[in-house]
């Protein structure tokens, strides 16, 4: 099951319809096009990075002692990119000052928007919660003996 990263663009509200599902979890399509998928993500600077040390590593494959090295780097570059990918596209859209809503566990897309819309949608009809100016406002006790020791007349 993936964590759904719900991430609104820059002064929208909760329920924005352009809100952005990012799975947090292990992309198949990153592990077997690591630099192409990166691109497509539009992660310019890392998806070059990337595809010039995919193209090194082919290189320096094709020597003789080369072969093992390479394959185990090419294969910790593609683990790194396939699990951590999803990250980068989440951190990107937060620098662009999208706005982290909520991180839902679901075994799909179509189950983390139910699960997100259906949250939203309980949390418009419920009262709203105290907010937190009145939380530092105490009302004086009435008198009568209190569940503590002493009273604590407003103070912290």
């Amino acid at each position: 099951m993936a964590s759904y990263m719900i991430l609104t663009p820059p002064g929208a509200r909760a329920n924005d319809e352009r809100a952005r599902f990012v799975a947090d979890g292990f992309s198949w399509w990153a592990f077997l096009f690591p630099a192409l998928w990166l691109l497509a993500k539009r992660q310019w600077a890392i998806g070059i990075a990337v595809a010039v040390l995919q193209i090194s590593l082919i290189f320096l494959s094709n020597h003789e002692s080369g072969f093992l090295p390479s394959l185990l780097s090419h294969l910790a570059l593609r683990l790194v990119v396939a699990l951590e990918g999803p990250v980068l596209v989440a951190r990107s859209l937060t620098a662009r000052d999208w706005t982290l809503r909520s991180i839902v566990p679901a075994p799909n897309l179509e189950a983390a928007e139910e699960i997100y819309f259906t949250s939203l949608a309980s949390n418009e009809t419920k009262p709203a919660a105290p907010s937190p100016a009145d939380w530092t406002v105490r009302k004086p006790s009435s008198g009568g003996p209190g569940l503590g020791l002493f009273d604590s007349y407003g103070e912290r």
